[in-house]
């Protein structure tokens, strides 16, 4: 009876000692390589208050941390990191939806400003001089200094070259000028933003552009048949204090709505050499 006792127990105390240790290793988990992605994606949205572009990275940080998270659920002895995947989708929703705010309050703004000027824009040229419409052309630290009737002056004094290579510039717009001088129920009016955004042909002053529609209407004549046709301005505009300044680049006329492309800025080679 006695050796029976003892072999039992030594068999008894055996076998928990071996399951014990077992137990004690650690079982290895790999790390989401999209949760890693994720806070990568959510660190380069950051980025997106300086362009628009990495407003990309901002869509896949929180789509990668949600599938880093799906994955995690299904094999949670093989894959961690579910932090890194809910940074990621933290900072993907934060600078996304911060920036798109941003934007969009932005656009409106700009968008209500530059259709202030067009209003504006339209009564002179509908009841001003030709001084008053050039004027309007003027950058306005230009304006600061000169007076509508100056600028008509000027205009009418320079040089024959340069005089034509203003009244090509100007054609479409002494064209417009000559429909609406041919009857006093010609209407020009304002019709809509077409295009607004920041300018990058402004050196290193923050600037902005906007297209302007209008309309002109009235009976027409043997020159201008049409009893209906579209003009576009193209302004230019830059930020002071809380407010916006604008000018008119340009003037098309007859135009077609919704047909406007603004020009690509030429590339410059790092000489002063635009290709």
């Amino acid at each position: 009876m006695a050796t029976d006792q003892t072999s039992r127990l030594i068999v008894d105390e055996s076998a928990p000692t071996t399951s014990a240790i077992e137990n004690e290793l650690p079982t290895y988990r790999a790390i989401s390589a999209r949760a890693v992605f994720s806070v990568i994606c959510g660190i380069l949205a950051s980025f997106s208050f300086a362009h628009l572009y990495f407003l990309v990275f901002a869509v896949l940080a929180v789509v990668l941390g949600v599938l880093a998270n799906v994955a995690i659920r299904r094999h949670p002895d093989m894959l961690t990191g579910r932090g890194l995947a809910n940074a990621g989708i933290a900072m993907g929703l934060i600078f996304g939806l911060v920036t798109s705010t941003y934007t969009a309050v932005q656009s409106f703004v700009l968008s209500r400003e530059a259709a202030k000027f067009g209003r504006q824009y339209a009564e002179v040229f509908q009841n001003g001089s030709l001084g008053d419409i050039l004027w309007y052309r003027l950058h306005p630290e230009m304006r600061k200094d000169k007076t509508p009737q100056q600028t008509l002056q000027e205009f009418e004094k320079a040089q024959a070259k340069e005089r034509m290579m203003i009244e090509q510039q100007t054609a479409p717009l002494q064209s417009l000028r000559k429909r609406l001088a041919a009857s006093k129920e010609e209407h020009f009016h304002f019709v809509d933003i077409e295009s607004q955004g920041q300018d990058a042909g402004q050196g290193h002053e923050i600037g902005y552009f906007a297209t302007a529609l209008y309309e002109v209407e009235g009976p027409g004549n043997k020159e201008f048949p049409e009893k209906k046709q579209y003009a576009l301005a193209i302004l230019k505009g830059r930020t002071k204090g809380r407010h916006y300044e604008w000018w008119v680049e340009d003037v098309r006329f007859p135009y077609q709505p919704r047909s406007f492309s603004a020009p690509s800025k030429p590339v410059d080679d790092g000489h002063g050499h635009a290709h």
